[in-house]
């Protein structure tokens, strides 16, 4: 860690993820001007931001059918600064999304730090880190173009901000050394967040308590996961329940569950993916803790029946804000795939044959991040951002 050349190259890294955030930012603010508030949108402004307290979101006094407050909490602070701040010059459908817009880049921004970080303290030889470090440049790409993400980031509800919650609740969980207190604080935000996350806390917990059972035995394990999940569970289940739901279904069921299989099943190929990613790490004491990102992962998308099955038999309609579950797997997997590298690399000790078999890894790995729709959609970006800076010098 004390290697000034890594910790430089550390910093190029955070600088390159700001600099490709800054630009999807632009972007979403472009996009978010050109779609009107829906009627959820208006209601949660008019009736759950203005017309209540910051105590009185804690506390749950509005009826919105998602009582967990934390993110109307920060738009209600945008909507109080408004007059002071000008609305900085922002339309209302830009303005009070913002906040989304952060949210989702500022989760990812956080796993890139989090991951240096465990890269800077790892025993690794520097090429493979530095290596690693490059790999991390791209990992905005795994999930700023995903279709629900990218949609909900300039939209003023709390969907970005639960997909940004869930991949640093994954990405703690996919560091070297799992910090219990980091974990238990990222999950219980995410319960406030949205009291569907209560599928994703239970998925951590099983694979935090099964990992740590093979690792420690039952005892350990078991106290360990009391200490993180006690808080989570509690605040999601305090937002839960009671909950206005009410009959709501806009489609048979037998059709919601032909559309959803035939989405499940093409997300499948996720598993034995992940599955694989898991082994590899499992085989080392030095990653094995590495797994618990990735499985959770793996849980959530083995649940997927289930919780859509909840969710018709509460009355509510099946939407697409539920795949923000499973927009995560290509970012998972690619965090995956960084953390595997030692694995196979510190096996080859010629220089010159260690940057071959880097270059062919960036090679075949890279259209999994670079997909067609994800370059359509980054042109698309430089194209508009090179736009607003010809506007500004006009």
């Amino acid at each position: 860690m004390r290697d000034p050349g890594l910790k430089g190259f550390a910093f190029f890294v955070i600088a390159v993820v700001l600099l490709i955030s800054v630009c999807h930012f632009i972007d979403q603010m472009h996009y978010a001007q050109g779609k009107e508030f829906w009627l959820d949108e208006k209601y949660a402004l008019k009736n759950t931001i203005k017309g209540t307290t910051y105590l009185g979101l804690l506390t749950k006094s509005d009826d919105e059918s998602n009582a967990a407050p934390l993110d109307y909490l920060c738009t209600k602070f945008l909507d109080d600064v408004k007059k002071s701040v000008g609305s900085f010059g922002l339309s209302d459908k830009v303005y009070y999304r913002l906040w989304a817009n952060f949210a989702m880049l500022l989760g990812g921004f956080v796993v890139v730090c989090l991951f240096l970080r465990d890269i800077l303290c790892s025993p690794a030889s520097n090429p493979i880190r530095l290596f690693q470090m490059f790999l991390l440049i791209l990992l905005p790409f795994t999930y700023l173009y995903r279709p629900m993400t990218y949609h909900y980031e300039a939209e003023m509800r709390p969907y970005a901000l639960w997909f940004a919650l869930w991949l640093i609740t994954v990405g703690v969980a996919s560091l070297a050394r799992t910090r219990k207190f980091l974990l238990a604080m990222v999950l219980s935000l995410l319960a406030m967040t949205m009291v569907g996350s209560i599928f994703q806390i239970l998925s951590v917990g099983i694979a935090y308590c099964g990992v740590r059972w093979l690792q420690n035995g039952w005892k350990q394990a078991m106290l360990e996961t009391f200490q993180i999940f006690t808080v989570p569970v509690v605040l999601v289940v305090f937002y839960a329940f009671p909950a206005a739901y009410g009959q709501r279904m806009l489609e048979p069921a037998a059709a919601v569950w032909h559309r959803y299989s035939i989405w499940w099943m093409h997300e499948a190929i996720i598993i034995p993916m992940l599955l694989v990613s898991a082994g590899i790490l499992w085989r080392s004491k030095r990653t094995q803790a590495m797994v618990i990102g990735p499985i959770s992962v793996l849980i959530v998308l083995l649940m997927g029946p289930l919780i859509l099955g909840l969710t018709l038999g509460r009355g509510y309609f099946y939407t697409e804000r539920q795949y923000i579950y499973y927009d995560a797997h290509h970012a998972v997997f690619w965090l995956s795939m960084i953390n595997c590298l030692p694995f196979f690399l510190e096996k080859i000790k010629d220089q010159k044959k260690l940057a071959w078999a880097m270059a062919l890894i960036f090679v075949l790995w890279i259209p999994f991040v670079f997909t067609k729709k994800t370059i359509m959609s980054v042109k698309e970006v430089v194209h508009q951002n090179f736009i607003s800076l010809d506007l500004i010098k006009a």
